[in-house]
């Protein structure tokens, strides 16, 4: 999923003039771990980010610009979903951080591990129910 940080990554590697793989070297990752972050499949932890922001001279939080309309746009899309009996019965509070970053965990991982991912959740609140 293409991504704010994607889009400053790409930005700042053309202002530098730099390829991918120069990125890559001074970063000491494969170049497509670098092009993974690029595209957005992937996305860097903060060392990660300032290892990357020192190489194109700036400082980490420009490479953060935008993330937080993102998280909101996410959050409001959260917000008007479908109204059906199934939604509801799971929403019982406003989202907190962590549920919006678990969204993005999701959202940038294949069709099958999404499905793996939620068989897992449903089997924790299958576990806890026969545990009470």
């Amino acid at each position: 999923m293409y991504s704010m940080i994607s889009y400053w990554l790409k930005y700042y590697r053309h202002e530098c003039g730099l390829t991918q793989q120069q990125v890559a070297d001074r970063l000491k990752i494969e170049r497509s771990t670098y092009t993974y972050y690029e595209t957005g499949k992937t996305k860097p932890d903060i060392n990660t980010l300032i290892k990357i922001a020192k190489v194109y001279n700036i400082n980490y939080t420009q490479l953060l610009q935008g993330v937080e309309q993102e998280l909101e746009a996410a959050v409001a899309e959260i917000h008007s979903g479908p109204a059906d009996e199934d939604s509801l019965k799971y929403r019982t509070h406003a989202t907190t951080k962590y549920e919006v970053e678990l969204l993005f965990v999701v959202r940038n991982l294949s069709p099958k591990q999404r499905k793996e991912v939620m068989n897992l959740a449903k089997s924790f609140i299958t576990d806890s129910e026969e545990t009470k």
